[in-house]
Formats: C-alpha cells, structure tokens, sequence
C-alpha cells in the first residue's frame, strides 16, 4: 500500500461516516496529543504503546531524544475509519485510493490522522496502525535529519519500522518482516537496484511506487543484519551528502548483480531478524488523559479539517460553520482558538484578535490563542491599522514563547514580525529563527528560510548544512530540486547564486 505523506486539503461534505460521538477525549503524553473518541483507558494504552515505539525507535538509531514543548508533539488525530482518512486527506482530489493514513510536517504543528478501523483487518484497532508507525518513523527520521536521505531509503526505513509488535512483557520488537511486500521485492524488472540507488525517481507509475517501497524495505533490512556489508550504507549516504550523485554513491556496495543476487538469497530464508528492544528501556513518563468540553467536542470535526488542510473554495463554508459553533460556545477556549484560526486563514483579522482574546478570557496561558491574537496584530500592522504594530505582535509572540520555549511557532513569527516591520531583522530574530527551524527539522519550508537567512548573513557552510537534509527530499521534490541547485552554487562561492536558486 502506497504511504505517501499528505500535504492536499480536506474534501468538501460531512466529514465523519459515523454519527456524533459524545465522549472525546484529548491524551497528552511527552510526544504525542491525541484526540480519540474512546474510553480513557483504552487510549492511555494507546498513548503508552505509541511511547514505546517512540523510545524503542530511538534507541536503536541512536536518536537523542530532547524534551518537548506542547507546541512541538505530534498531534495524533484518531477517525472511525479509513473513509474519514481519505476525507481529510483530500482523497476526492487525486490521492490514492489505498490512503489508509496519513502524517503531515508542519512547523506550526505536525499532525497525523489515523483510523479506528482499517478495511475488513479483523486486529484490534490499536494493534491495526501499520500506517501510523511508518508516517510516524518518518517524522522520527525528519527530526534527526543532517543529511540527505534518497526516497529509498526513506522508505525502507519507514516500511522497516511499521511492522513493529508489542508483546505482554512491555517489549518491543521492530524489523519483522513485512509480509504485504513479498511479492514485490525480488521484482528488478519493475524498479532496478541501479535505477534505485541512484535516487532519480522523479516519475514513478504505481507499480514502480509499490515496488520502491517493497525492495527499499528488503535493502534496508539486508543492510541492518547482515554483518558483511556492516557500514555500507554509511558510506553511501556519507558520500551523497558531500555531493556525490547516487549512482557513484552506490559503489559503497560494490557489485550491484551480486547484491541483487544476495537481495534474492535473503528474502527466501525461513527466518528473517528483528530487533527486540526489552521493556526495561522502554520506561515512558506521565500520560494524561481529560475528556473535552461540549464545545470541544462539537468544534472537533471542524478543528480536524483545518489542521488537514482545506482548499480556497472549501474555506468559506467551513468557516461559517465554525462561526456558528463558536458562536454558542463564547466562553470555550478550544472552540474560540479553532475560530481565532480560520479567521486568521479567511483574512477576517479583527475578528481573529477578538475570538483569540475571548480563549484568553477563557484560558490565560492558552498558548493558541497567544500565537493568533499576535498573528492578528501583525497583519493588521501590515495594514496599516491605527493603534496595531509590530512591536505589540512580537510582544504576544514573546509570552507564548515565554511559557513554551520549545514551541517552533511563536519564534518563527517572531522573526516574521521583525522583517515586516522594518526589512532587515535584528540578530535576536535572526536566532529565533534558526531556532524554529532547528526545532522543527521536518518542515522544509522555515528550513530553507533558515538556509537562505544564513547566506544573507555570509554564512555559507551553515547554509549548506541546513540545505543538504533537503537535497533528496523525499515527499518534496521541488524543495530538493532547489536545494541542490542552491548547494552547487554555494560550493562556488556564489551566496546570490544560492539565494537566488531557493526563490
């Protein structure tokens, strides 16, 4: 099945196939917020697996693992089924029919939608999240980014993950096989080794998606146990970041007919290995579970499609919706925050400030509705709007940041307050920008504006080290495209060149 991340609006219509529900509840753990319509002890069991793949990941990757702000845990949407999915994803607009679940990166929060129930899988839905753990690895991945990784491996590494299992003793065991690609992953005819490794895979058919992911997922595997190419993949990864094309990357291992060969021998054993990663490391801190307000609960459906994504056309008729909900809600702060932000998306800035201070009203370290009511000021300053500057926005900014330093969000407007106001930042916004950006590594776009920050600043080779995890970006192909033309010039020397390649 084809796990591509999603980054395409909402669909138009009722969003959930099934009726109202009337006990969601909001589970707040160190990595994750899910919102769920379950029983609370079914999702702190949900939430504490979820920390366990997080932590079991980590250790065998060697990942640091730096604490979180609330601001910059993976928000974890849980739908009733893979219907739901397809809606928020914008299926109806061109994604794959076979979407089972998707993530999307966002420094402004990154979330990921995941359904209750996947097809005719007869699994308990908690043990049904195939799709989950593979998006989830890949924003794992994006976290620790600091050098190029081709669509392959990316995908191979998520596939390797995805089928992780949990057993009673609280262990966890990662890299068993993934059955759903045995058919696929001796098929070179399909996808070559060659054609693979070299990383240009600008047009792929279907067929050639599956089979990427398939024989990406068998590399990575072969690679991982296999103690006589121990270090191969190092040194061709090490080799593309210093700018070496994939295919001569790809000589790290060596005859590529023999490792196809090996690739065959491997996937017919009778036993393939797996990683068990003992309970005793897998210790997870606090989970709190509350259920949401009545006006929570009736704004959730909408809250969903907004941080999904929705198109222009779709904006007004969800917003008018949300106008009304909030409307009988003026003392919730979720309902008046999720109205604060589609007033924002729709222009309607006055009104954005005023549903944001009403959350305020509500909640006083409700760090949302600092961010929106900060963002109103700013674009009403950019107006031109009478007794609003920029000085009061950064002023907003500075509280929610002031309560959250690890939150991305706040610093990155921060930044984008102090170029509004006057062209050339300061060197505090300056730091608070890359500091966004080092916070939030999967979204390419403050990456790049980190980058080109950087040159403008006359320092190329952190430029570049900002540029290079982009250089084969995965999901994003233009920002890749443009990243390498931006690093080739940085290599001669041209800063301009590179900014101008990044426009």
């Amino acid at each position: 099945m084809l796990r591509k991340s999603c980054f395409l609006g909402a669909a138009a219509g009722a969003l959930l196939s099934s009726p109202a529900v009337s006990a969601w509840q909001k589970v707040s753990s160190p990595h994750f917020v899910i919102y769920a319509d379950d029983s609370p002890d079914k999702l702190r069991e949900f939430a504490n697996r979820l920390e366990r793949f997080d932590k079991a990941v980590r250790l065998v990757r060697g990942m640091a693992d730096p604490a979180l702000g609330d601001g910059n845990r993976l928000t974890v949407f849980v739908v009733p089924d893979i219907k739901d999915v397809q809606r928020l994803a914008g299926t109806d607009h061109g994604m794959t029919t076979n979407l089972a679940g998707f993530y999307r990166a966002d420094g402004t929060g990154s979330i990921a939608v995941v359904p209750k129930r996947s097809g005719d899988s007869e699994k308990p839905w908690m043990d049904d999240q195939e799709t989950f753990f593979h998006e989830y690895a890949h924003h794992l991945m994006y976290s620790d980014l600091t050098a190029p990784t081709p669509l392959w491996y990316s995908e191979g590494f998520a596939e390797f993950m995805s089928t992780a299992s949990f057993a009673k003793d609280g262990s966890v065991t990662l890299g068993r096989a993934a059955t759903g690609r045995a058919m696929e992953v001796t098929d070179s005819k399909t996808f070559s080794l060659d054609r693979m490794l070299s990383g240009k895979v600008e047009q792929l058919s279907e067929g050639e998606w599956s089979s990427l992911y398939s024989r990406g997922w068998l590399l990575t595997h072969y690679l991982t146990f296999d103690l006589a190419r121990k270090g191969q993949i190092e040194r061709y990864l090490k080799a593309i970041a210093k700018g070496t094309d994939g295919a001569t990357a790809a000589s790290a291992f060596g005859d590529l007919k023999a490792l196809d060969r090996d690739l065959k021998t491997y996937v017919n054993r009778r036993r393939l290995s797996a990683v068990k990663v003992a309970a005793a490391a897998l210790e997870t801190g606090p989970i709190k579970v509350e259920q949401m307000s009545a006006g929570a609960e009736e704004m959730m459906e909408h809250r969903m499609r907004l941080k999904a994504g929705v198109t222009k056309g779709e904006l007004p008729a969800l917003a008018q919706s949300i106008r009304s909900i909030a409307a009988r809600h003026p003392a919730d702060a979720f309902a008046q925050t999720t109205l604060a932000a589609v007033e924002i998306q729709s222009g309607q800035f006055a009104a954005a400030e005023a549903a944001a201070e009403r959350a305020l009203a509500a909640d006083a370290r409700a760090i949302e509705a600092m961010i929106y009511k900060g963002q109103a000021i700013m674009e009403r300053a950019g107006l031109g709007e009478k007794g609003k500057t920029f000085a009061d926005a950064r002023k907003w900014f500075q509280k929610a940041n002031a309560l959250d330093s690890e939150d991305p969000e706040p610093l990155m407007y921060f930044y984008q307050a102090s170029v509004r106001e006057s062209g050339r930042p300061n060197a505090n916004a300056i730091a608070a920008l890359h500091y966004a950006s080092d916070l939030a590594p999967q979204d390419y776009g403050w990456r790049m504006q980190s980058a080109y920050q950087y040159l403008d600043s006359g320092k190329l080779a952190e430029a570049r080290r900002a540029l290079v995890p982009i250089a084969y970006a995965p999901h994003s192909r233009e920002a890749g495209r443009r990243a390498q033309a931006a690093i080739g010039k940085i290599d001669s020397g041209d800063a301009k060149g590179a900014q101008g390649a990044m426009r």
